[in-house]
């Protein structure tokens, strides 16, 4: 059986937090932390519950197993850090702004296509609301910013927040086509 997407629901909430707890900055050592992509800050119950208020958050599964997960947002103050100056910076965008991420694939399921199946379902699902999407990525996540280059994303701008520089990168929901996942 392929891979599929679909929205989370609340039952889903303890997998989607055991995949972001493993690639959580503080998880991963710091000399793998390039190669092999990172999410920064801490993640609990409460951040997430944060990010049940936004648009949807979308999963990619292999049978019953989580391979991937992509957060979504509409860019509020109640953003954390990085996350809220990424959505100061891309006001001027056709709005409403998507704001993605993180976005996370379990080690098994990396290079195979899953963010893009990520990106692809949330754009079929989100598209028509939301003309521009942005998301940020650490510049120190090698990993990160090979994937939105593979993807056809665009730079928008650079800044730097608690001596931690950052890219952030736009795109049309739109742009994305279905690709089924390797």
């Amino acid at each position: 059986m392929p891979m599929s997407l679909r929205l989370a629901t609340k039952e889903d909430r303890p997998a989607i937090l055991e995949l972001l707890r493993s690639a959580q900055e503080s998880a991963v050592p710091e000399a793998k932390r390039g190669e092999q992509g990172f999410v920064p800050g801490e993640w609990d119950e409460e951040v997430l519950e944060a990010f049940t208020e936004g648009p949807g958050t979308f999963l990619v599964e292999d049978k019953d197993k989580l391979a991937g997960v992509v957060l979504t947002s509409e860019g509020g103050s109640a953003l954390p850090g990085p996350a809220q100056r990424t959505a100061e910076l891309t006001k001027n965008l056709e709005g409403p702004v998507l704001h993605c991420g993180p976005v996370v694939v379990a080690p098994k399921y990396r290079g195979k296509g899953v963010v893009r199946m990520l990106l692809s379902g949330m754009a079929l699902m989100l598209g028509d609301r939301y003309p521009s999407a942005a998301l940020f990525v650490e510049n120190t996540n090698q990993r990160a910013l090979k994937a939105t280059r593979a993807l056809g994303m665009k730079k928008h701008t650079r800044f730097t927040l608690d001596d931690r520089a950052y890219t952030v990168f736009t795109f049309a929901p739109g742009d994305f086509s279905p690709r089924p996942a390797r």
